[in-house]
């Protein structure tokens, strides 16, 4: 999608972002505000003016800020820290601005009918109920609650915008462009850190990194690129995705994450099964599984084995094997998790109500209880069953890809979510729930360019 930027709008946009630059960094001197705020503030503005002209590039702008945003901590509960990043004020500001396009223009809906959102309206619902009964009880800052639960309902309005938004193969092509470079630029940048020693990690996570999240980001991403490769594409995007994805498992490699190497097997399974080309997949799973034997890259394997290295009382033990002490502190996180689950079983104490533990479902009890539960299963299970309908009907090489590669990911998302917090980490939920809201708007698109070609023909 090109940017017209010979429109009289467009410029005259740049020009007033141009001024509220240099007015707030000429107040930011006298005044003495950190610079990172009157950055903030003067991104803030020009995004909105940028918004009101072109939300295409407002969403670009949205999809580079996903991996590099810098974080401002706003204080913290229970080991679970309150982080504002550029991606919550740039998706308050879009969805603000579609509001007032809804007011203006009649016919627009922001909660448009898809086959979601009886299963987002109920978990959500969950969220909001058990959090409220938690602040009641005791269990839940009301400021802490809330600003999680706000956080969970951006994720779904996200969804929505992007499939209000979404009505053509052309933005389709625009949107994935920009997904692409993005993991190819996070991808680089791990590369990079290889050398350190350390576990590599997305940019901009503060003083300790998180390479599971890392792990689980690169993950979707490398296989909506595979999945695109399995189809009749181009030869030049064939190769480029080629080379994408190979970037891409470099640092996946060096995440070191086991929650993610096992999501990275579930998913080749589910890419497979679902492929037609079956034979070639496993053969080459098979090779690079080879190479990676014959490197031997030391960090991957040590991290491997260290996982049943466990020694001393401390150590947990299931069927004979010891772990060490990260998974032992882990399981044993699970054992307190069912004690605490088992005295508010129902609607369980509320988000944020009962700490930090690692384990998507895990923690989903205790703070949801069973309902909860059951909504968040009931909501994956619907994002799965549907997205495979879609799959199916889908002709177009591109979008078959594409579904093949988003529900081999999905999939994979499903298992990192044992051992994480998968399903509410912004660095990896802003992307999967950007790429939903394209998914589940396949099918209209299609229809839209069916009758396109009928009035064409007639």
């Amino acid at each position: 999608m090109q940017i017209e930027w010979k429109n009289p709008k467009l410029f005259t946009a740049l020009i007033f972002s141009a001024i509220v630059f240099i007015s707030f960094l000429s107040g930011q001197i006298i005044s003495g505000i950190p610079i990172s705020y009157s950055i903030a503030a003067i991104l803030g503005i020009t995004i909105a003016v940028i918004i009101l002209i072109n939300t295409d590039i407002a969403l670009v702008i949205l999809i580079l800020s996903m991996l590099f945003s810098p974080e401002l901590s706003a204080g913290g509960v229970s080991g679970r820290e309150i982080v504002i990043r550029l991606d919550d004020i740039l998706l308050g500001l879009i969805s603000f601005t579609w509001l007032a396009k809804l007011a203006y223009r009649k016919g627009l809906s922001l909660f448009m009918k898809t086959p979601l959102n009886k299963a987002i309206g109920f978990y959500f619902l969950i969220c909001i109920v058990s959090t409220l009964r938690g602040t009641y009880l005791g269990y839940v800052d009301p400021a802490k609650g809330f600003f999680y639960v706000v956080r969970y309902g951006e994720y779904f309005l996200l969804f929505f915008l992007v499939a209000n938004h979404i009505h053509s193969k052309k933005q389709v092509k625009f949107f994935l462009t920009f997904l692409f470079i993005t993991c190819g630029l996070v991808s680089t940048l791990g590369i990079l850190q290889i050398p350190s020693g350390n576990r590599v990690s997305a940019p901009f996570e503060g003083e300790v990194g998180e390479p599971n999240t890392l792990g689980g980001y690169l993950l979707i991403i490398l296989f909506l690129a595979v999945g695109i490769l399995l189809q009749k594409v181009p030869k030049r995007l064939r190769l480029a995705l080629l080379g994408l994805s190979v970037l891409i498992f470099i640092p996946f490699l060096f995440t070191l994450s086991r929650s993610s190497y096992l999501a990275l097997f579930f998913s080749l399974i589910a890419l497979i099964v679902l492929s037609n080309r079956k034979l070639e997949l496993a053969t080459a799973s098979v090779t690079i599984l080879l190479l990676v034997v014959l490197i031997q890259p030391k960090a991957v394997f040590h991290r491997i084995g260290y996982t049943f290295a466990g020694v001393g009382n401390t150590a947990a033990q299931i069927g004979g094997l010891s772990f060490d002490p990260s998974t032992s502190e882990r399981i044993n996180s699970w054992d307190t998790s069912l004690k605490a689950w088992g005295k508010r079983p129902i609607l369980g104490r509320g988000i944020t109500g009962f700490g930090f533990i690692d384990g998507q479902y895990i923690r989903t009890l205790p703070e949801l209880g069973l309902v909860g539960l059951f909504a968040l299963l009931w909501l994956l299970w619907t994002i799965l069953k549907h997205s495979y309908k879609i799959y199916r009907d889908m002709e177009d090489e591109l979008y078959k890809g594409l579904v093949l590669g988003y529900i081999a990911g999905f999939i994979g998302l499903i298992i990192h979510g044992l051992s994480s917090n998968t399903f509410i980490i912004i660095r990896i939920m802003e992307p999967f729930w950007f790429l939903t809201g394209i998914v589940f708007m396949l099918p209209t698109i299609k229809k839209e360019e069916l009758v396109s070609d009928f009035l064409e023909s007639e």
